[in-house]
């Protein structure tokens, strides 16, 4: 397995070691939460799928969220 790493750029977002843990297939999925995209655009920019589902669907419990009436689990 080859990695490319790139110094100056940062995947972004609050979950983006989630996104570069599957963008760099050490993992086949992971969480995080997502609360404005800091789960979705961190895996676009690693070229992998981010999604949010609805609120609920993944307990929140044991997250710390940023702002509970907009953060849900994703993966």
């Amino acid at each position: 397995m080859k990695t490319t790493v790139i110094y100056d750029r940062v995947p972004g977002g609050s979950s983006s070691g989630s996104a570069v843990a599957v963008g760099a297939k050490l993992v086949d999925f992971s969480i995080g939460t997502d609360c404005i995209g800091s789960a979705r655009v961190p895996a676009s920019y690693c070229g992998v799928f981010g999604i949010r589902p609805s609120h609920g669907v993944i307990p929140k419990a044991g997250s710390i969220p940023m702002a509970p009436s907009l953060d849900t689990v994703g993966c």
